[in-house]
């Protein structure tokens, strides 16, 4: 008997461009707890504890002279844009099914890449069990993408790393987050295809809850 395989999730993408005379972008762009919360409450509670979990979720926000857009990224269901509070998107939120995208994302093809994460090595503590995490910079924060592009089924052949503001996150009255970002821009090779939809997928690195670790592609074409 032939077993067939389930097919794959379909993958969203909604961008909304924020206002900014909104008072509740305002606070959101101000407290990386508050923004992890709006996008956790544009999707459904059926999906259990953590819809963000459920649904893959993924986010980044993009800041530009222009203005702010929040990219939101999820397996199955896309956002609920009537959660948004009124007056918070300045025009009606754009969505993109990733799935046309991934199936043309096969090995050897040429594409551009960009991911907000958050590089760190593990330090041990004898006698204190689980280490403690090290923020990379500069060089090692390279050679740390590196290896993550490897694992996400791409080779680097240009990167352009660009240290952002960091993330602040609440966690708890004594619990507050302090976690390191950069920006890597780029070219690379797919290297193998399905290693690479599991990346897009699933986010790379820490601070997934709190924007990081969305790896966004698109074809690369030579001038």
């Amino acid at each position: 008997m032939t077993t067939v395989a389930a097919p794959a999730a379909t993958i969203h993408l909604a961008r909304i461009a924020l206002n900014a005379r909104s008072r509740h972008v305002h606070d959101d762009l101000n407290d990386h707890t508050a923004l992890h919360r709006r996008v956790s409450a544009l999707f459904p509670d059926q999906g259990g504890a953590s819809p963000r979990a459920a649904h893959n979720v993924l986010y980044r926000l993009e800041r530009e002279r222009t203005g702010a857009t929040l990219l939101i990224q999820s397996t199955g269901i896309t956002i609920n844009r009537n959660s948004l509070p009124d007056g918070y998107a300045l025009d009606t939120p754009e969505y993109r099914d990733l799935g046309p995208l991934l199936d043309w994302a096969t090995t050897g093809r040429a594409i551009r890449y960009r991911i907000d994460a958050n590089p760190t090595k593990c330090e041990p503590r004898p006698g204190k069990g689980r280490g403690r995490r090290i923020p990379l910079t500069g060089d090692a924060a390279v050679t740390w993408w590196e290896r993550q592009a490897e694992r996400a089924g791409v080779s680097v052949n240009l990167n352009l790393d660009v240290p952002q503001p960091p993330v602040r996150a609440s966690r708890g009255s004594d619990r507050n987050a302090r976690l390191t970002v950069t920006r890597f821009d780029g070219i690379a090779t797919i290297t193998d295809a399905n290693a690479l939809r599991t990346a897009i997928t699933t986010g790379i690195g820490q601070g997934r809850a709190y924007g990081l670790g969305l790896l966004s592609i698109t074809p690369h074409r030579e001038q």
